[in-house]
């Protein structure tokens, strides 16, 4: 007989969670209880009030309902359609900031590919760096 794994949380229902990380697409990553949850959206060191929408047996996927405190990299978007598009995952976050998340995503696949230690160089811009 299979055991069932109790998850620490529920589709439908709400949570308080801090964002402790960004995802490899810009998403926010939260835990409750040693269970990792997705939050589009939600910026590295936010606290959010969020509902879960979907629970896998490995992690969940959230939606922010309230930005309890925001980051200071948080920022008005200058695109009003980017959030149902889905092209542009990180407009609401500071360009420089941005710049920093894509460095530490290409950082852990470097990490993990090459089971190595290389320093992935700040990103420049326009000939030099941010």
């Amino acid at each position: 007989m299979e055991k069932t794994v109790e998850k620490p949380v529920e589709k439908n229902k709400e949570y308080e969670v801090q964002i402790i990380d960004n995802g490899f697409e810009g998403e926010g990553i939260a835990k409750i209880d040693n269970f990792t949850i997705f939050i589009p959206n939600s910026i590295k060191g936010e606290i959010v009030k969020i509902v879960i929408v979907k629970v896998l047996s490995s992690h969940a996927f959230g939606k922010i309902l309230e930005i309890i405190k925001p980051s200071k990299d948080r920022c008005e978007s200058d695109c009003t359609t980017y959030k149902r598009c889905g092209g542009c995952s990180l407009r609401h976050i500071e360009y420089s900031q941005t710049l920093k998340i894509k460095q530490n995503a290409v950082q852990s696949l470097v990490n993990k590919t090459l089971k190595n230690n290389v320093q992935v160089e700040d990103v420049v811009r326009n000939g030099g760096a941010i």
